[in-house]
């Protein structure tokens, strides 16, 4: 299958060799990966877009490609943080290089880490609804091929057993609404596999009502794109360790085939293409 959500050493939490990533993917069985190196918008993160050398990835994305041709395809990815007043920094970064797909997660709220914003407001006894409404305007800001993570909050309580999703189906819902209309493709990102939500990101429950809202779209077809727009889906392992490299990629196949999807996306030169399950 596909893995578009890979760091590598490109992106300062990751220690993987970009050619490493190639060999673990390709002896997993993995078809097409992508790189999605962190593009940040604050000038204090690690990964802050004036010190991103997309010339630099390109061409070790092209040298990888020459060695893997016929063996595996790599795309040339890139998770952007999504921060509300940024977009025209993010459209012009976008613009500025030749990527088959975006990206778009939330990684900061109002300035402050996800980590440590959610752990923040668990203590406090206080919601998460300024989170999902960062995610529900990088959906509608048109500026993304994929909305990453869409509750990863989850991976970062202390407590997630006990994390009131119902709390926030509303807002979810607005966000899969909005992904819909637009064809933004939803990232199944398997990596809550590895921690101790013990489910992906989204989890079952959100990906089956997408593919609710694909058959009222679409007529009863889901999985392509529709008049009304498209509801469609990836996976992305979010490794950033050599072993995490397609982590649950079989185990998501099964998963999106229960809740109702019959394939999943890839980027070219920002021209989506659908591969069945």
């Amino acid at each position: 299958m596909v893995d578009l959500h890979i760091h590598t050493s490109f992106s300062p939490d990751s220690n993987i060799a970009p050619e490493r990533a190639c060999r673990a993917a390709y002896a997993r069985g993995l078809k097409i990966i992508g790189f999605a190196d962190h593009v940040e918008f604050l000038p204090e993160d690690g990964a802050y877009v004036d010190l991103y050398d997309g010339a630099k990835i390109l061409a070790e994305i092209e040298r990888l490609r020459e060695r893997y041709r016929d063996k595996l395809e790599i795309l040339y990815g890139a998770e952007v943080g999504f921060i509300p007043g940024k977009e025209s920094q993010i459209k012009d970064f976008l613009d500025s290089q030749p990527l088959d797909y975006a990206v778009g997660s939330v990684h900061y709220v109002d300035g402050v880490l996800v980590s440590k914003w959610v752990r923040e407001r668990e203590l406090a006894g206080k919601g998460f609804a300024p989170y999902f409404e960062i995610v529900l305007a990088a959906a509608e800001s048109g500026l993304f091929q994929v909305l990453g993570h869409l509750d990863y909050i989850r991976k970062y309580l202390f407590a997630p057993q006990e994390y009131g999703r119902e709390d926030y189906e509303g807002m979810v819902d607005r966000i899969l609404e909005s992904a819909a209309k637009q064809g933004l493709v939803i990232e199944l990102n398997t990596s809550g596999w590895r921690h101790a939500t013990g489910e992906p990101y989204p989890g079952e429950k959100i990906l089956k009502r997408f593919a609710q809202l694909g058959r009222g779209l679409t007529g009863g077809v889901t999985g392509v794109t529709g008049v009304a727009g498209g509801v469609t889906v990836t996976v992305g392992s979010d490794a950033h360790k050599d072993y995490e490299v397609g982590y649950g990629n079989e185990r998501a196949r099964r998963l999106l085939q229960r809740a109702g999807f019959g394939s999943v996306e890839v980027f070219r030169v920002r021209r989506r293409f659908s591969f069945p399950l």
